[in-house]
């Protein structure tokens, strides 16, 4: 299995920024998507980095992404 791409800092967007139980959080969205990572971080540049490692753990990929947005586009 080759060893794909996975989406990088340019595709993320700080969304929201919301306090929930005390916790600041992050709404981060990948651009031309419809995909939403909350996350607990003290900024938004810890936000982007957590939301990234999210993304990078489920291995959305460039090419995936990019299929995505695809379909995003035609619906």
């Amino acid at each position: 299995m080759v060893n794909a791409r996975v989406v990088s800092k340019k595709d993320l967007i700080v969304v929201e920024k919301y306090f929930f139980l005390g916790s600041e959080r992050y709404r981060v969205n990948v651009t031309g998507t419809n995909i939403v990572v909350n996350v607990r971080a003290g900024s938004e540049e810890e936000a982007v980095e957590k939301a990234l490692e999210i993304l990078s753990k489920i291995r959305l990929t460039d090419q995936a992404l990019e299929k995505l947005r695809k379909i995003s586009r035609n619906q």
